[in-house]
């Protein structure tokens, strides 16, 4: 250790204090954690795929921009907090200009008369320069999941590219006195990740420990979802869900893992809403990360006390050699028009609309048109008002070029049809949605971590390359996917009502491109075994009714069905 570098001599837990799920969570988060969540680190995650696409055509439109400016927001109200209780801050919010987002968090800590706090940028996670090299090749870079496909049937232009780096860079900026480490897209546990790590001088190869600190960071990433929010099992905890508080993972030494919260806000953090987040994006036995690989099989939880809830049974597993990069390009100009159909004969009121847009569309040049209705109204009664009989029919295009979709190709036909539409036209007038917007599209590709010029610019300017895992480990790129090996007879089960499936089963859903997993548990060791005989392949296909259809390459779905260990019996998990 050298007299630059320093280490805490942490004798308990750390406690680390997630304040955002995603760009445009709610602004008290930090200020709430820094004053009341006796927390030693804050991070928060301000990005998705989404947003990097939105940042891209904010840096396009101007250079000083493509950061997450609600982190400042945050960070303005909280720095007094911030500074009083000793708080280190990790936050991915540089987004496409880390370096700028830096350079104003500096000022802000200036002007505030903190010139004491030492505010550190890890980078390294910007390939857009390679995309933009002469000698690039886009039939070298192959889709994440869909490995037929490569950068090159995308058929545009990359206009930037990130790739999803580690801790190790969050981890030497801590220890070189860093109070405030701005990242681009680390992966969203990396946060977590370096915070133990530094905190206990974890190395590379204590895979173990790394891998229930990356299950610690996933868990607390989005935010409220572990305190209650966008979990199916909600109802029990509807009066305390109000104004959520936001989550805190206790991690110690040997990598124990218990999941809390800031307390005198809403929310809860229990057993059953703490597994419905683990489910969130898991897409396999194995969640692979850039510093570990977290067998989840044997994961348990336990609830210890209120808002208390303990995660083990976590094995560690190297690295792949490789990681996500998200490539985006200006894919062109979408605009959308709403049409509110009401009362009797909708069906044939859709249909009317159908034929006179397919008319006034019948020479489009669009890339995408989707005319499709939204909402139902009820059909064992009558509806009790006009909100309840209506139903949204929905006109969204896309076109390559801008003149393709301009007022006299889109807008204008449209509105053209008021007059000569269905019995009681309702129409959104809100003719901003009409005019074209550009759109970026994005595409996930495989990227090796040693191209990756990952590095650390120190609040003194001084730059540290951080070396990629010398220890990585080859993983199959087909998941294993299996029906139960015990099936029972479900007729064993006695009589049946039809309900829902969420009557007695819960599900936590989760999206990456055009990739989602749904991951379904019950809330009783007795279910289970009717869960894993009833939710086979064909069910689950079954139960995507008339949205189970061919990609946009006119490929079938296909579902990865898989299953991990929680609480000592198994529950299912289908991946699509």
């Amino acid at each position: 250790m050298t007299d630059d570098q320093h280490y805490p001599t942490f004798q308990r837990p750390i406690r680390i204090g997630n304040v955002s799920g995603a760009t445009g969570d709610a602004p008290t988060a930090m200020s709430r954690m820094a004053a009341s969540g006796q927390v030693d680190i804050i991070t928060g995650d301000w990005l998705s795929e989404m947003n990097i696409a939105w940042n891209a055509i904010a840096k396009t439109q101007d250079g000083s921009l493509g950061y997450e400016a609600g982190f400042l927001v945050q960070l303005e109200e909280s720095l007094d907090d911030v500074v009083k209780n000793g708080i280190k801050i990790i936050s991915n919010a540089g987004a496409l200009n880390t370096t700028e987002l830096t350079r104003r968090v500096k000022a802000l800590c200036a002007a505030r008369g903190y010139e004491q706090i030492k505010v550190a940028a890890v980078i390294g996670d910007d390939i857009t320069a390679e995309l933009h090299d002469q000698s690039f090749d886009s039939t070298t870079y192959r889709h994440i999941d869909h490995p037929e496909w490569t950068l090159a049937d995308m058929g545009l232009t990359p206009h930037c590219g990130v790739a999803y780096i580690g801790c190790w860079g969050i981890v030497e900026a801590l220890k070189r006195g860093a109070d405030i480490v701005v990242c681009g897209r680390v992966t969203d546990a990396s946060p977590v990740i370096a915070a133990a790590a530094w905190a206990f001088d974890w190395k590379r190869d204590q895979f173990d420990c790394l891998a229930q600190a990356l299950v610690a960071g996933h868990l607390i990433e989005c935010g409220p979802y572990v305190t209650g929010a966008n979990f199916s099992g909600f109802k029990p905890l509807l009066p305390i869900l109000v104004d959520l508080s936001f989550p805190i993972a206790e991690i110690t030494n040997e990598g124990r893992v218990t999941i809390t919260r800031c307390q005198g806000y809403g929310g809860a953090v229990t057993r059953e809403n703490t597994i419905a987040q683990l489910l969130y994006e898991i897409q396999g036995e194995l969640y692979l990360n850039s510093d570990v690989v977290a067998d989840l099989r044997n994961v348990q939880m336990t609830e210890t006390a209120k808002d208390r809830v303990q995660v083990s049974g976590i094995k560690g597993f190297p690295p792949p050699p490789t990681t996500k990069a998200m490539i985006a390009a200006i894919g062109g100009y979408q605009a959308e028009a709403s049409f509110y159909i009401n009362g009797l004969d909708i069906a044939e009121k859709v249909q009317m609309m159908k034929q006179q847009l397919a008319h006034v569309f019948r020479d489009h040049r669009f890339s995408k048109l989707s005319i499709d209705v939204y909402g139902s109204v009820p059909e064992d009664r009558e509806p009790n008002s006009q909100k309840e009989g209506t139903v949204t029919l929905r006109v969204f295009a896309q076109a390559r070029n801008k003149e393709d979709i301009v007022a006299d190709k889109f807008k204008i036909p449209i509105y053209a049809l008021r007059m000569q539409s269905y019995p009681g036209y309702h129409m959104n007038l809100d003719f901003r949605t009409m005019n074209p917007k550009p759109f970026m599209e994005i595409f996930p590709v495989v990227y090796p971590l040693d191209k990756v010029q990952h590095q650390v610019l120190l609040h003194d300017d001084t730059c540290i390359d951080i070396p990629p895992n010398t220890v990585t480990r080859e993983y199959d790129t087909q998941r294993p996917s299996y029906e139960t090996a015990h099936p029972v007879d479900l007729s064993t089960f006695g009589p049946t009502t039809r309900l829902p499936l969420g009557t007695i089963v819960h599900a936590r859903s989760g999206d990456k491109v055009d990739n989602s997993n749904i991951g379904f548990f019950v809330r009783h060791a007795d279910e289970y075994p009717w869960l894993q005989t009833y939710l086979t392949v064909e069910r689950i296909q079954q139960l995507f009714g008339d949205d189970w259809k061919p990609n946009r390459k006119g490929k079938e779905p296909k579902i990865e069905r898989f299953q991990v260990g929680l609480m000592g019996w198994v529950r299912e998990l289908g991946s699509i």
